[in-house]
Parts: structure tokens; C-alpha cells; sequence
């Protein structure tokens, strides 16, 4: 990764919590060859049925960044 806020962070939260396994979620990704951890999202959504109604059932997925949410650098390339 192009910067360290990610374990930054975790430090923080750690600390802020007083629990030393205290974890931000993320997801292990390819970047430039290598495996990142980047911070992830999730996101919770209903699914529309054909009358126009949404589901009572939530999904969920994980959404990571290009840029690091926390100092605007880019963690991934464009290649």
C-alpha cells in the first residue's frame, strides 16, 4: 500500500477500545502482483421484486477503495 493509515487506524482503535485484537474490516486483494489487506465497506441492500416492492431480506457485499479513505492516496494501480 502506498501508506500506512490502514494499521494506523488499527492502532487507534485498539487503543480507543482497550481490546489489543480490536480489527478494522478489510479485504485481502491483489495489488500490483502482491496481496493487500485494503478497508472495506459493506453494504446492506433489498432486492426489488417484479411488482416494484423490495424483499424483507437484506444482502450484503463488500465494497474496497482505490484510494485510501483516511489520506486520499491511491492504493491501487490502474493497470
Amino acid at each position: 500500500m502506498a501508506c500506512d493509515c490502514f494499521e494506523q487506524a488499527k492502532v487507534k482503535v485498539r487503543e480507543a477500545t482497550g481490546d489489543p485484537n480490536a480489527k478494522i474490516r478489510g479485504i485481502i486483494a491483489p495489488v500490483n502482483g502482491k496481496w493487500c489487506l485494503l478497508p472495506s465497506i459493506e453494504i446492506l441492500y433489498r432486492k426489488k421484486k417484479k411488482d416494484g416492492s423490495f424483499t424483507t431480506k437484506e444482502f450484503s457485499m463488500e465494497m474496497t477503495y482505490s484510494y485510501c479513505p483516511f489520506c486520499g492516496k491511491q492504493l491501487t494501480s490502474d493497470e
